[in-house]
């Protein structure tokens, strides 16, 4: 009988075992990546193509042709992709990025074969009708001008440019009038360009068997886009010692301020990009962070108040970010400054270090709980070319970095003189 006097054991959590893929590389220069778990009988299909931000000519060329393929195909209208999605319960979206677009699918399992032709459709032949692309870019537009609305929009933008520059494609977000001007001929070529099955990534995870997943390679084995190769447009340096380090955006008529505060931290595949993951915890990566007992809970400025690390494939972005009252805001830097430089000066003490440990060890654990996360953890090893024992490292260094690790990583990482800042509010 269960005694509920007494807690339930703890384990030390020593390494995870994530599922292995079965890869397969398809005659048409395609990746697929199988991982098979019958817990639930659903299927999620990703379609990955290196075809982001990084890679358009243009600003925002990339963005509306990876929606313009779900607009229509020489076989269905918009509206009949969109009701034969809903009619099998299922979702099928294009999510575009810095460096990818992806299409997902989620739909159950047997259902696949009604629903695997109509994505290799939309991949394959999009028609790209002008009728829905002057929508569509109305409609962008028009998003746009909302976004920009808010303060915290302007700000990333803003600190993102101090970051990178004006025009590279890592700034956040863009001007709406950068649409105004996109002919549909240029996305047409965009896709021609880089949609192509040379160096597309497939990644199937579910509920799936030896019948589905020869039906998989095959179908996709068939799917025949523009072999060309991937075309790298624009000057794309990252500028590590920009001079420009500070940015106002004045908003007379708001009492907030959005505040970011950052610099570029080491890409995901060097040494210490681990460690400063710990690093980042203890300042402000949960809820129980530095800045957020300073600033939220001691000083009462925000209601939140987070820190992070964004990997891209050419870089790492580290940045805080906060909304306080416009009559704070340098209240609210001084602060940010002041818990860097307590980080740098002073040792973690070991029961603070072993609470952010045993956080980041738990939430780990959390985000593998499906199948759907754990073929994420697999994705992100697979897409930035990281070692399979990647996530087991990751377990290694929370459980054996100290005290003086923490201190000389943001000695070394966190110089508040490289730090960049953006605000945007009234002054």
């Amino acid at each position: 009988m269960l005694d509920r006097k007494k807690a339930p054991a703890t384990y030390e959590i020593d390494a995870v075992s994530l599922p292995s893929a079965e890869v397969t590389k398809l005659g048409n220069g395609a990746r697929l990546h199988i991982i098979e778990n019958k817990t639930q009988p659903v299927i999620r299909l990703d379609f990955v193509f290196k075809a982001g931000k990084w890679y358009e000519p243009a600003t925002g060329i990339s963005d509306l042709t990876s929606k313009m393929l779900l607009e229509g195909t020489t076989t269905y209208t918009a509206k009949q992709i969109a009701n034969k999605v809903a009619f099998y319960g299922a979702s099928f979206e294009s999510n575009h990025g810095y460096d990818r677009v992806e299409y997902t699918l989620y739909c159950l399992s047997k259902y696949l074969k009604e629903l695997l032709p109509l994505v290799l459709d939309v991949l394959q032949n999009p028609t790209f009708p002008e009728g829905e692309f002057e929508l569509l870019k109305q409609r962008t537009i028009q998003n746009i001008k909302v976004q920009r609305q808010k303060n915290a929009y302007l700000a990333t933008n803003s600190f993102t440019k101090l970051i990178y520059g004006a025009n590279h494609p890592y700034v956040f977000g863009y001007e709406e009038t950068a649409l105004n001007n996109i002919s549909l001929d240029e996305l047409k070529s965009f896709y021609k360009q880089q949609l192509s099955t040379q160096g597309m990534e497939v990644f199937a995870c579910g509920d799936l068997n030896t019948e589905s997943n020869i039906y998989l390679k095959q179908s996709i084995d068939a799917l025949q886009l523009t072999d060309k190769s991937i075309i790298d447009n624009g000057n794309k340096t990252i500028n590590l010692n920009s001079e420009a380090k500070y940015n106002f955006v004045d908003l007379p008529n708001s009492i907030q301020s959005s505040i970011r505060v950052g610099k570029h931290f080491p890409s995901i595949q060097h040494p210490d990009y681990l460690k400063l993951t710990v690093v980042n915890e203890i300042l402000g990566g949960y809820f129980g962070s530095r800045l957020m007992r300073n600033i939220r809970e001691d000083k009462g400025y925000t209601y939140g108040i987070y820190s992070a690390m964004s990997p891209k494939e050419h870089d790492t972005l580290f940045y805080i970010g906060t909304d306080v009252n416009y009559e704070v805001t340098e209240n609210t830097l001084a602060e940010i400054r002041k818990e860097i430089e307590l980080l740098q000066k002073e040792a973690v003490s070991t029961d603070e270090l072993d609470v952010v440990k045993n956080y980041m060890l738990g939430k780990f654990l959390n985000d593998i709980a499906t199948i759907f996360d754990q073929c994420d953890k697999y994705k992100h090893i697979t897409l930035n070319n990281l070692s399979s024992d990647h996530f087991n490292n990751l377990l290694h260094t929370i459980r054996t970095i100290d005290q003086n690790e923490v201190q000389n990583l943001a000695q070394q990482y966190l110089s508040l003189e490289e730090l960049s800042t953006a605000i945007a509010g009234k002054k």
